[in-house]
């Protein structure tokens, strides 16, 4: 049996405890904060916890095989249901001029229909049937696989192609927006990042009853029947060849250490972008929102009256939707704007070792990891380290 310090209780934190705990190793989470579940409880900003982004995620399969890994199946916890449409907003000038598109998650028709009654044809499905192979490439090859210390990035299909490039095979200018426009990435990531357009299209979106919030709360429950520790209000400094210090220089023993606590401490960090936090009192936005202008403004709702919009630092978010036909500035009760979190457009390995005995996942390994990401890369760790002797 291994011990295990799993370093912060995020989503990538308890997903990797649970899966490690089910294969008997002695696992225990130690966690800056006083209360477990990090960003899955929101973004704190005053008093208030504000959803970290659009409340809904693609593969099911992810979940539901970590509940089934870790004990009971997922149902048995929580209730997953499918996720609304994202309201796109795509300038261009004349003669096309600006198309709004709802664009459904999971069926190839409704999109077909969506895009066709958006812009009297549909070169998007076509497009998105070719990132099938992509897709099951970067999935076996860097997704579903545990990168040890030093391992070399895998070469994939289009990975020396950036998004921007890919998305030329659209012609129209609209669309080849809508292609290169993805969350946590900028257009000169790799170009195989766009099989997430076939991934949402194939898989759909899904929310979780009471939201990212519910999910914690979920594997909280699970982390309780595996016998797992965790101890609230730890700041670890940083990993080291025993294991972890601590912030006063006490040392913790591990064999293993699982660094999920949001980001590599090595790493430099930096975000070119910033989240305004919004209530709105008479007016609305959608609850999924992407304006695909010089400048994108990404939004979602969080709560009944609130909102977040995410946009490139120095860019006025509430004057971007105005330019583009969604003003509620007039409609303000209390904004609130701080740094977004930092991303990365590097290929996303998101289980990989710094060094022998210490792992990354989550946002640690890949920054802005989205939570199936995460949840494939703690699959792929445990599937590594494999289980302990009886």
């Amino acid at each position: 049996m291994a011990k295990v310090l799993v370093v912060g209780s995020g989503f990538g934190g308890l997903s990797a405890a649970a899966r490690l705990a089910k294969l008997r190793h002695h696992v225990t989470v130690l966690e800056r904060a006083v209360e477990p579940g990090g960003l899955l409880l929101g973004t704190s900003v005053g008093d208030e916890r504000w959803a970290a982004g659009p409340e809904s995620v693609t593969l099911p399969g992810v979940f539901r095989d970590l509940f089934r890994k870790s004990g009971r199946p997922m149902d048995a916890l929580i209730a997953i249901s499918p996720a609304g449409p994202r309201h796109h907003v795509l300038p261009a000038r004349w003669p096309r001029g600006t198309a709004v598109i709802d664009l459904p998650f999971g069926t190839r028709g409704a999109q077909h229909d969506a895009v066709a009654q958006a812009l009297g044809r549909d070169p998007w499905s076509p497009w998105v049937d070719q990132l099938a192979d992509p897709w099951n490439e970067l999935r076996r090859t860097v997704l579903e696989s545990a990168h040890p210390h030093d391992s070399p990035v895998p070469d994939l299909m289009g990975s020396d192609r950036s998004l921007q490039r890919v998305a030329r095979g659209l012609r129209d200018p609209r669309l080849r927006r809508l292609a290169a426009d993805l969350p946590g990435v900028t257009a000169a990531a790799p170009g195989v990042l766009a099989v997430w357009h076939y991934v949402e299209r194939n898989f759909g979106r899904w929310r979780f009853d009471g939201g990212s919030a519910g999910l914690a709360a979920a594997l909280l429950t699970r982390l309780r029947e595996r016998k797992v520790t965790i101890e609230t209000g730890v700041d670890v400094a940083r990993a080291v060849d025993a294991g972890v210090e601590l912030a006063d220089g006490s040392v913790r023993e591990a064999d293993v250490v699982v660094w999920a606590a949001g980001s590599d401490p090595a790493a430099p960090g930096g975000s070119t972008r910033t989240r305004t936090f919004l209530r709105l009192g008479g007016a609305t936005l959608p609850d999924d929102l992407v304006v695909h202008g010089r400048a994108v403004v990404r939004g979602w709702r969080s709560g009944e009256d609130g909102w977040v919009l995410e946009a490139p630092t120095g860019a006025d978010p509430l004057e971007l939707l105005a330019r583009h036909g969604r003003d509620v500035r007039s409609a303000v009760t209390w904004q609130h704007t701080v740094a977004a979190p930092p991303t990365s457009d590097a290929l996303p390995r998101p289980a990989r070792s710094p060094g022998p005995g210490r792992w990354l996942v989550g946002a640690a390994a890949v920054p802005g990891a989205s939570l199936e990401v995460t949840g494939m890369g703690t699959a792929a760790l445990a599937a590594h380290l494999g289980a302990a002797p009886r």
